[in-house]
């Protein structure tokens, strides 16, 4: 994808209007903290993004805070400004950009300059005293540096923790008269998982060459992202989505968390490595959360019977899935979820999902061949694959998506066989002798991320991602049945330079900035090519840029994931009760 998302819903043409919303937090700004949540697109996708919608709530449920939203408009020459009462950004206390996808990472500070803000940390001078641009989400969280020059602060880790101190300080009298450098001392200094740019050790801010960063890493203790912990403390509640919006991705839906992390530690995922390890929320909570109210307003902002959206990275191992189900089902509500893990998928429960409205279904076979899912631990192999379609369709669902990758470690072109015969075979088993749900395969391309235990190894060249992305056109268009969508090559290259670079990353942002978020004349710009270390393996002696931050599990953990893929070796999911003690993430 070479452009934001422009979906729509912005400030410039809001998504049916704004009075099409209900529960949106329109508060007096006297005597409270302001704060614009930015993201980094359009409308729709961001009322789809549950983690900035909860950290909106976050800030407003606060009395003495508010939060207002912020998106890009759809037109190009419309000037930022916020979604609830249209004030520019200049005009609040801080301005915090929620970044998941490094490829939209320049469309922050793209907003920054339009909205009135000048968006790099040099321009705006360390007397600046207009508000303080902040950064977070699991982007930054993996590796901060694509950043670097655009924001005073960068917040890693799980929000509820971050933003309880963000306020707590940038409330403080006299706060927000100090200048931006004044202000951000402080809250990197008060702030669990903060990080300074500004405020970096010049050898590691400015290194000179891969031997000073090298030496850099090594003398700079690893920020520690804080975390919920497990079991999680009393008084937490499952994130919602706040705001009822029929323009957004998710029509209407009231989004809640099912559970935080996965079980499951497949060697490729960020997510399942970062948020580990996984912490289901208790039914009543989820329940209860669907039609919960704004702690702002007393009110619940979704019409009675909503559906409800359970997010979650395997909604299916939540040891409470059926009757959860069960009961928003029996409450008239039709139940929808992120995705599915197949082998836990039982009929029982397929069959409530058909009787609560669920007419399609996201599953991640990931590879095509069962010795390539070992490799990766996605632990599921083609027997439960093809059971687990057959109970889908029973449920009676209408579509059915195929999320794969390909560019995975150790793959060969017979893995990329295998994965179309899959595609084909589900198919198949789900439209029987029938009409049963259409079938759609995704692919993109693997991208090495930090912090797991894949980080090290190669991404594939163009010219490689181009000639196996036609060999599953090919094999797709013989197999038959199942339409297929591959992602662009360099997308994967843009995601993987900003995702494991260090001053190479902020440099691509900004020539991705200058060239109107255009790839190919960015990648240009920025003097990126197939020399860069993502096309090879890392020397162990080598500088890793994201090591300013520290890892959930440990970088002990990791290692011996690495070795057990190169083994073809599975490891097994993480116990119901956690604390098995094969990484530190459940006892930090």
């Amino acid at each position: 994808m070479s452009r934001p998302r422009r979906e729509g819903g912005g400030p410039g043409r809001p998504a049916r209007g704004p009075a099409a919303e209900r529960g949106a937090a329109i508060k007096d700004p006297g005597g409270r903290v302001s704060v614009a949540m930015v993201w980094p697109g359009g409308y729709r996708a961001g009322m789809s993004s549950l983690g900035f919608l909860w950290c909106y709530s976050l800030v407003n449920a606060r009395p003495r805070a508010l939060a207002e939203r912020v998106f890009l408009p759809e037109d190009p020459g419309a000037p930022v400004r916020s979604r609830e009462t249209g004030r520019a950004l200049s005009s609040f206390d801080i301005v915090a950009g929620s970044l998941s996808w490094e490829n939209d990472y320049w469309v922050f500070p793209e907003i920054l300059r339009r909205g009135g803000v000048p968006p790099e940390r040099a321009e705006r001078g360390g007397g600046y005293r207009g508000p303080l641009v902040c950064a977070g989400g699991v982007g930054p969280w993996s590796n901060p540096w694509g950043l670097f020059p655009f924001a005073d602060v960068i917040f890693t880790g799980e929000g509820e923790i971050a933003w309880e101190a963000i306020l707590r300080v940038s409330g403080e009298r006299g706060f927000a008269g100090l200048p931006a450098a004044r202000r951000a001392e402080a809250l990197a200094a008060a702030v669990p998982g903060a990080l300074a740019p500004g405020l970096l050790p010049r050898e590691l801010s400015e290194p000179s060459g891969p031997v000073g960063l090298a030496r850099a890493l090594a003398a700079f203790p690893p920020v520690a992202p804080p975390r919920l912990a497990w079991p999680f403390p009393a008084g937490a509640v499952p994130p919602r989505s706040p705001v009822w919006a029929p323009g957004a991705g998710f029509a209407g839906m009231r989004l809640v968390e099912l559970s935080r992390g996965c079980p499951h530690g497949c060697r490729f995922c960020l997510a399942g490595q970062l948020y580990r390890p996984h912490r289901p929320w208790g039914a009543d909570a989820v329940v209860e959360a669907v039609s919960a109210p704004n702690p702002w307003s007393g009110e619940d902002p979704f019409p009675a019977g909503a559906p409800a959206g359970l997010v979650s990275a395997a909604a299916a191992d939540h040891p409470e899935f059926e009757g959860i189900v069960e009961r928003l089902a029996g409450a008239g509500r039709r139940v929808s979820f992120s995705s599915l893990r197949l082998s836990a998928l039982t009929e029982r429960a397929a069959r409530l999902l058909g009787a609560g409205g669920l007419r399609g279904a996201a599953v991640a076979p990931e590879g095509g061949a069962d010795a390539l899912r070992r490799r990766i631990n996605k632990n599921l192999d083609e027997p439960a694959i093809l059971e687990g379609a057959r109970i889908l369709r029973a449920a009676g669902l209408r579509t059915l998506k195929l999320y794969f990758m390909f560019g995975l470690p150790g793959e060969t072109d017979g893995d990329l066989e295998a994965a179309a015969s899959l595609a084909a075979r589900i198919g198949r088993e789900v439209r029987g002798r029938g009409a049963g749900p259409a079938v759609a395969a995704s692919f993109c391309c693997f991208v090495p991320k930090p912090h797991t235990p894949f980080e090290d190894e190669p991404l594939l060249p163009e010219g490689e991602t181009r000639r196996r992305a036609g060999l599953l056109e090919r094999l797709f268009r013989r197999a038959g049945g199942v339409a297929l969508r591959v992602e662009p090559p360099r997308a994967s290259l843009v995601q993987g330079v900003i995702s494991q670079g260090g001053p190479e990353a902020y440099g691509l942002v900004r020539a991705l900035l200058a060239t109107g978020g255009r790839q190919g004349p960015a990648l240009r710009l920025a003097g990126v090519g197939e020399g860069h270390p993502l096309f090879r393996a890392r020397d162990p002696a080598e500088a890793r840029p994201w090591r300013v931050i520290a890892p959930p599990a440990g970088r002990e953990h990791l290692g011996r994931e690495a070795l057990l893929a190169a083994e073809g070796a599975e490891s097994p999911p993480c116990p119901a009760g956690n604390g098995c003690g094969r990484c530190r993430a459940c006892d930090p």
